[in-house]
């Protein structure tokens, strides 16, 4: 039997191909693809919330899951939108309606960020949509203002004429009363001592829906998630510019104070330093 002889050649190659695999190893720890601002429960619950069913779509009995490709720039804008897997004409026009809502953090290498196309999928399920609707009431949403503003552009809250304002009952008639009838101390808080104050940062849409929420100030004990869940349950009157609505960015921040067995709901002035 005659020996295996490694030439020159093969051990240039082999080393190649190690420092390839190595790179490529090194390189896939520390890319990271981009995410949704709110992120991904919290976006997919907003899409069950704003979308509208094509009647054509749900008459004839149509479903599937649309797959949209696009890039994300360095700094979260999106292009390039387009449909890799379609299920209709009248679907895949919601689907990309219903994508342009979501804010994108970019992708990042070794902390960078960076240019990358991605993609996300949005599902269409005709049961699912009927139990959300009956849930909610309706199967359609009234907009609190006609006219509406169709760029998808987000406005920071001192670009708009008027600001986004909460809605409430006549029982709920400000924002501090509302938080007291609805909000409730995590057990888990009061157990353990906590306290503290919870910021949120969302898009308040056209449809008065709030979208994209984003945690710049956590407060353990499920205070966080408290906050966010009252939060969603504010609705709203859109931002004005023009008098046309426009998506608005907003602060929201949630006391939990438990010397005083208390709780309260402010939202900050542009430019308020605390």
């Amino acid at each position: 039997m005659s020996k295996l002889t490694i030439t020159s050649t093969t051990k240039t190659l082999l080393l190649f191909v190690f420092f390839v695999v190595i790179s490529f190893s090194i390189r896939s720890q520390t890319v990271f693809p981009p995410e949704c601002a709110g992120g991904n429960r919290l976006t997919r619950e907003f899409i069950d919330e704003e979308m509208i069913y094509p009647d054509k779509a749900m008459q004839a009995g149509i479903e599937g899951t649309v797959d949209l490709s696009f890039i994300v720039h360095e700094d979260g804008s999106v292009s390039n939108i387009d449909v890799i897997q379609k299920v209709s004409p009248e679907v895949d026009a919601e689907a990309i309606r219903l994508f342009k809502h979501i804010c994108w953090n970019p992708a990042t290498e070794l902390g960078r960020p960076i240019t990358v196309k991605h993609s996300y999928k949005i599902k269409f399920n005709i049961r699912r949509y009927t139990k959300i609707t009956k849930s909610r009431g309706v199967n359609y949403f009234e907009r609190p203002h006609e006219k509406i503003d169709t760029s998808f552009k987000v406005y920071r809250r001192e670009e708009t004429d008027h600001w986004p304002r909460p809605i409430f009952t006549s029982i709920d008639r400000n924002l501090p009363t509302f938080i007291v009838n609805n909000l409730e101390y995590p057990d888990a808080a009061k157990k353990q001592n906590i306290s503290g104050v919870v910021k949120l940062q969302f898009v308040v849409e056209t449809s008065g829906r709030v979208s994209n929420i984003v945690v710049l100030n956590a407060v353990g004990g499920g205070c966080t998630e408290e906050a966010i869940r009252v939060l969603r349950l504010i609705k709203w009157y859109p931002g004005l510019k023009n008098d046309i609505a426009v998506r608005t960015i907003m602060e929201f921040d949630l006391r939990f104070d438990l010397a005083n067995n208390s709780v309260g709901g402010t939202i900050p002035n542009p430019g308020q330093i605390y």
